[in-house]
């Protein structure tokens, strides 16, 4: 389920070419908004934002904006640590998206997500009857819960706009 209520959801969007995600191919004035996908095997890593504050109740991936002159790969890798403890590696990067800002100013904001991988989270042993050990999530204010969500579950969910957008819903 995507939840439309939020007011932050643009009014337009458009998919950006793969593989520019970079600084060096948009003006300095754009802002960034840099997230992950965290798989271990079926199941996604997403975070329940806390009620109340930005996008309340709603189920998020790890992700955040940059800082000034970080590059958005960097900035993906930084929020996921950040906002759940974990060092991941980065993968591809999935989606790319950009809107004019909501709140009206002159530049567009970028919405990129990356897939991200944890060193050493084997979560394929599953298949060899092992029990993988289940990565440690340490979790800051900004979200008061998480899940490895299964597809099934992530379709009953209320997810942020711009996680069902990258999933195809």
């Amino acid at each position: 389920m995507i939840d439309d209520r939020h007011h932050d959801k643009p009014a337009t969007s458009r998919r950006e070419p793969e593989g520019t995600a970079t600084l060096s191919a948009w003006p300095e004035a754009d802002g960034w908004v840099c997230n992950v996908l965290v798989r271990r095997g079926d199941r996604l890593l997403v975070l329940r934002r806390a009620p109340g504050g930005y996008l309340g109740d709603q189920w998020d991936v790890p992700g955040g904006k940059s800082e000034p002159g970080e590059e958005p790969a960097v900035a993906a890798l930084r929020e996921l640590t950040e906002e759940t403890g974990l060092v991941g590696e980065l993968g591809p990067e999935v989606a790319h998206w950009s809107n004019p800002d909501t709140k009206g100013g002159d530049f567009r904001y970028h919405i990129v997500t990356f897939e991200a991988f944890i060193p050493g989270d084997d979560a394929d042993a599953t298949d060899a009857g092992e029990a993988p050990e289940v990565p440690e999530i340490t979790l800051t204010r900004e979200h008061s819960d998480y899940l490895w969500a299964t597809p099934d579950e992530l379709a009953e969910l209320p997810l942020a706009w711009h996680v069902g957008r990258v999933l195809g819903r």
